[in-house]
């Protein structure tokens, strides 16, 4: 896994980590092992890139101006632009096919699409606690014979034991823990969620609009 430096004067691809190969995909549980190694692999990565940042928006940290004036910051991460696959690996939780394929709430797959009613909407993805069991999971998988254990874990919760390097950016792993509500969904993603073709035209513009705010 490599990312660029753009701070040298010579923008160069700098080497961060090497992520383990599956020697056959026909092994059996590859297929198990070479998803916890990329998860694995990406948090790592996640940490390396962020970590003055994550450190910053704990204790802060002085940014001069042009104009010569110093000012004392706390980064925050407030919006993350993907689509469902990356969102869920980035937060260390299983794709489609689990119990819980939703990643703010603890909607179950099955109720996909849905109408819910009132006053019955899922609760929210507690952050502290899948956090909590994503580390309890991590520090289990070193001794022999707990893969029963972890997998009941990630069963049931629809986690990766992996701890997940945002949740330890202040605001989302600590209060007002937003780990989960950070994700800004992509089209492809969006787009089978909504059953008119109305509320879809509706939905690509305000798309739009956001983003030629934000450029």
């Amino acid at each position: 896994m490599r990312v660029m430096n753009i701070v040298s004067k010579a923008p160069e691809w700098v080497v961060v980590a090497y992520m383990p190969q599956v020697r056959s995909r026909y092994e059996a549980m590859s297929q198990s092992k070479a998803a916890e190694a990329r998860a694995e692999i990406l948090q790592r990565a996640i940490a390396l890139v962020f970590r003055d940042v994550i450190l910053a928006s704990h204790f802060g940290a002085d940014m001069t101006f042009p104009d010569g004036v110093v000012v004392n910051i706390s980064p925050r991460l407030i919006l993350y632009v993907s689509n469902q696959p990356e969102e869920r690996d980035v937060v260390c939780l299983k794709r489609h096919g689990s119990a819980y394929d939703c990643t703010p709430c603890m909607a179950r797959s099955t109720s996909s699409g849905v109408r819910l009613s009132r006053g019955n909407s899922p609760k929210k993805r507690n952050v502290l606690t899948t956090v909590k069991l994503q580390l309890k999971g991590a520090r289990m998988r070193g001794i022999r014979g707990n893969s029963v254990v972890i997998n009941a874990i990630e069963t049931a919760n629809s986690i990766h034991c992996v701890v997940p390097a945002l949740a330890g950016w202040a605001g989302l792993g600590p209060g007002p823990l937003l780990l989960y509500q950070i994700f800004g969904f992509d089209r492809l993603h969006v787009r089978c969620t909504f059953r008119s073709s109305f509320e879809y035209l509706l939905l690509l513009l305000a798309c739009d609009c956001a983003r030629r705010h934000l450029d």
